[in-house]
């Protein structure tokens, strides 16, 4: 093989490098040998020793790059070898190298050709694997013949996409067969219970008793299948007619007689299909509930007019309006009394579905009027103070949440109203009257408990007032419990509550403001006239009969500490405790 031009000038550079090194290397070793003293005899085997070692190592690397080229050779060959076999089997065209490559490049692309198409051979063998395992499950359920392709040969890429479609049309035909083989089964074992029947011949019991998974799909099998449902049909088409009539004329009934679901239930359950025994039950019913139905007219109304109740009560139906409906009072217990109240019961439900928006608000209203009610009774309750949880601060700010929402729901109900009204042209009545007015009248009733339970404990603190002018006052509290703690510093600026929005109310009907049921209760608890305060004038020790007075005129317990430090004697402050209280001796 020719040397090129560039290849002689490198190797004239890399002989000219060796030399080079090769002299200054051998420089290094004269140096070494004089400095050590070796004669020159010696030197000259020391010289032939390396230039042993340097013939050898290039010998070595000479036979190391003949074996290589001689491996890449063998490589080449049994790669092209491999090459032509892999192209055949998959039927693709031979692969021919470029000229002019060198050893190393044509063995590196044609071994990545045969690796590619030894991974190509792989995958298509595998798929074809795959592919004949789902088909003969397939071709076993369906009784057909398997897609063919030779064996123990490499398929090509049109032939596995056969294969796949022929899959594909196979699966869809068993998922079509297998859903008319469950719907049939299903109806067949209907039939079989309603007709009293059990499964005869084998192909029956292969249907019913076997496995759903088992059963083969075949063309055959399937039209089997088809006439023996036809004939079991056609057997209960001879019941059907008389056992429709007679289920008829029982709902019938069971609906008159308010019959309980779950006895119907039990009686379904062990009465179905139209065989002898159950059209002989369903006579027997028949002429048992004739027999009930007048014998317990008078239950069955009574049961209508609870429905009926509980209509009244949904619709906020006023007792004027309830007694519109005077059949409700009736004795006359008889069949035409039966039916009108079946009549009133369906019309008041289709009152109810029409209106359902409404009477929701409504109800939402009563609910938070309630809790408004609620809240109020708490505020009046002195046990409340006892805790020490936050439970009051929890108990305020879902009050103060009841407040704000109430008018808002108002509002809500009023536009809803108004709406009906518009559309309907008629008027829309709560407790017989419209909704504003039931609202001002449940706020005026409201108000009115309020001043009787006012005047009540007017009259009450009154009576122990006289009480204790009669036998003279006790202190309230236990003989360990002398002192009372007063905080010297007092809030200067209380936070204003906003006021609750307007609802078209009188002003004197509207909820009281946020915070106020807590301020009035906490004035009540510390006004001095309270049973457990028990402030008179045998309470205060060495206490003037004007300091007296003025405390007895508080209204607050702020005002009270207010007036104790102006006018109590300096023997009655304990002048040693700390800035932020003082002790009050009782």
């Amino acid at each position: 093989m020719a040397i090129s031009s560039t290849s002689k000038s490198n190797a004239e550079k890399m002989a000219n490098e060796l030399a080079h090194s090769l002299e200054a290397t051998m420089g290094r070793l004269q140096n070494i040998w004089d400095e050590i003293g070796i004669m020159e005899e010696q030197r000259k085997d020391r010289r032939k020793v390396v230039l042993h070692h340097l013939q050898a190592l290039l010998e070595e690397m000479v036979a190391e790059e003949e074996n290589l080229r001689t491996r890449l050779l063998q490589s080449v060959e049994d790669c092209g070898k491999e090459l032509l076999k892999i192209s055949k089997e998959l039927h693709v065209p031979v692969y021919e190298p470029e000229e002019g490559l060198t050893i190393l490049t044509l063995e590196k692309e044609l071994r990545i050709r045969v690796d590619t198409l030894s991974k190509e051979k792989h995958d298509r063998m595998k798929q074809l694997g795959s592919l004949q395992e789902k088909e003969q499950q397939l071709c076993d359920t369906l009784c057909t013949t398997p897609f063919y392709i030779a064996p123990d040969t490499v398929p090509s890429n049109d032939q596995l996409a056969k294969l796949r479609q022929h899959i594909s049309t196979l699966q869809t035909e068993k998922n079509t067969r297998q859903e008319v083989f469950l719907e049939t089964k299903r109806k067949i074992i209907t039939f079989l219970d309603d007709l009293d029947l059990t499964p005869n011949s084998s192909f029956e019991r292969d249907v019913v008793c076997e496995d759903e998974e088992s059963f083969v799909l075949s063309s055959d099998n399937m039209a089997t299948l088809k006439t023996l449902c036809a004939e079991l049909e056609k057997k209960q088409n001879d019941l059907i007619a008389l056992a429709s009539d007679l289920r008829i004329q029982v709902t019938t009934l069971w609906d008159r007689l308010m019959v309980e679901q779950s006895e119907r239930e039990a009686f379904n359950r062990g009465n179905q299909g139209f065989k002898p025994r159950v059209l002989k039950a369903l006579r027997e019913e028949i002429e048992r509930c004739r027999e009930l139905k007048l014998q317990n007219i008078r239950r069955y109304v009574e049961g209508l007019r609870a429905e009926i109740t509980q209509f009244w009560n949904k619709c906020y139906f006023s007792q004027e309006q309830r007694n519109q409906f005077t059949e409700f009072f009736s004795d006359d217990f008889t069949e035409d009394l039966l039916e009108v109240h079946d009549q009133q019961v369906a019309s008041l439900k289709q009152y109810y579905d029409n209106n359902r928006d409404i009477l929701k608000f409504v109800e939402k209203w009563e609910d938070l009027w309630k809790k408004m009610l609620e809240f109020e009774r708490r505020a009046n309750d002195p046990s409340r103070y006892n805790n020490r949880g936050g439970g009051l601060l929890q108990e305020e700010k879902e009050r103060k949440k009841v407040h704000k929402l109430l008018p808002k729901v108002e509002e809500e109900v009023s536009r809803a109203i108004k709406e009906y009204e518009q559309k309907t042209g008629q008027p829309f009545l709560v407790d017989g009257c419209p909704f504003l007015d039931y609202v001002t009248a449940q706020w005026n009733k409201h108000n009115e408990e309020k001043e009787q339970e006012k005047h009540r404990r007017h009259v009450a603190k009154a009576k122990q007032l006289e009480e204790e002018q009669k036998n003279g006052s006790r202190p309230a509290t236990t003989p360990k419990r002398r002192f009372l703690t007063t905080p010297t510093k007092t809030p200067t600026k209380r936070k204003k509550t906003p006021k609750t929005p307007g609802n078209r109310l009188p002003k004197q009907n509207r909820p009281p403001l946020p915070g106020s049921g807590l301020r009035k209760a906490l004035a009540e608890r510390n006004t001095p006239d309270r049973s457990h305060a028990g402030f008179s004038t045998s309470t205060m020790s060495g206490a003037s009969s004007g300091t007296n007075t003025s405390l007895m005129s508080c209204g607050t317990y702020s005002e009270f500490s207010r007036e104790l430090r102006t006018d109590c004697r300096s023997s009655v402050i304990n002048s040693t405790r700390s800035p932020d209280e003082e002790v009050v001796h009782l």
